[in-house]
């Protein structure tokens, strides 16, 4: 199981690990992202994710697409993530980055990230990104704000 890379929960304050997990996986390429999800994610990364995106374990479940119950679980047996859900941790972690990259504040990327965009059909940002398609779909549309584009 990897805890992305050699980042170990124990060895960093929790604040601080959210952070760290963030920045171990900035612009990392595809190759590396493949790695990390076939060999396992641990679901202790789940608090300090849900810290960093500042999204309630529910929300943070719900987005993964886990039943909370199974992120409580997961979580006390200190198991490995599904695959679609360290797909997706990784997924928000990339948009968020994106996010906190195109707008000038973290508020402000947070808060776009949690409204509705009528390009994306009405739903919102996280929302959008519980599949790859969608994910590009907002990655294109953060695009078009960051360059000027119609967005």
């Amino acid at each position: 199981m990897l805890i992305l890379g050699s980042l170990e929960p124990e060895e960093t304050p929790k604040a601080g690990v959210a952070l760290a997990v963030a920045e171990s996986l900035a612009a990392f390429p595809a190759d590396r992202g493949h790695r990390i999800i076939k060999r396992g994610v641990s679901s202790r990364l789940l608090e300090p994710l849900a810290c960093y995106l500042e999204l309630g374990k529910g929300e943070l479940a719900e987005v993964l697409d886990l039943d909370r119950t199974t992120v409580q679980r997961k979580t006390s047996r200190d198991e490995v993530l599904p695959m679609h859900a360290a797909e997706s941790m990784l997924r928000l972690i990339d948009l968020r980055r994106m996010a906190d990259d195109t707008f000038e504040t973290t508020a402000d990327a947070d808060a776009w990230l949690r409204r509705p965009h009528p390009l994306l059909d009405g739903e919102t940002p996280l929302a959008c990104a519980k599949s790859a398609y969608g994910a590009l779909r907002v990655k294109d549309v953060l695009v078009a704000i960051k360059y000027g584009g119609v967005a």
